[in-house]
């Protein structure tokens, strides 16, 4: 493959969709994270590097080694280790952000996932230069188990709020 060979638009799409219906969903979803970053990356700094592609866990090594999803790495303009020096896939620095998305789309799947959708995974895998996820609440705080109204947040004195909501609750039994 030329240096400065891109992939083109959904290129590798139908291959994707395949190997996700042959269980392949979790390393298809790590690898579209790792362009999306890439993209992100190169968009922010303005520079580009080569940047391996490093799977950290067990499902992602097996999928690097499967002879199919290499294929699908080459249809996205991915490289394989150039030399005995390198053992990881690369994505090349002359793939611009706009490409590295385009590839991700057609990494990403759309379409009918018997065995549920991305949402459903625990978190997306991680590329190793991805930071720690944000933390996020669950959506119950915050309600009022009897009556579904918000409430009010304590604020710097715990104690003030804490009698002004005994006062709202002893002002709904006068009721």
């Amino acid at each position: 493959i030329e240096e400065n060979w891109a992939p083109e638009e959904g290129a590798g799409q139908g291959l994707a969709q395949r190997l996700h219906q042959e269980g392949l969903a979790g390393p298809l979803w790590w690898l579209e994270n790792c362009l999306r970053r890439a993209a992100r990356d190169r968009e922010e700094d303005g520079v580009s590097h080569p940047v391996p592609l490093v799977p950290l866990t067990e499902e992602n090594e097996d999928a690097m080694e499967d002879r199919r999803f290499q294929t699908l790495l080459r249809h996205l303009g991915l490289r394989p280790p150039a030399s005995e020096q390198e053992s990881f896939w690369r994505i090349p620095a002359a793939l611009t952000p706009q490409q590295l998305r385009r590839a991700a789309a057609s990494v990403a799947h759309h379409g009918p996932n018997p065995s549920g959708s991305p949402q459903d995974l625990p978190e997306p895998p991680k590329c190793p230069q991805d930071p720690g996820p944000a933390e996020q609440l669950p959506a119950e705080l915050g309600l009022d188990s009897e009556s579904e109204e918000p409430i009010p947040v304590p604020g710097p004195s715990p104690v003030q709020s804490g009698t002004k909501r005994r006062r709202e609750l002893d002002s709904e039994d006068e009721d």
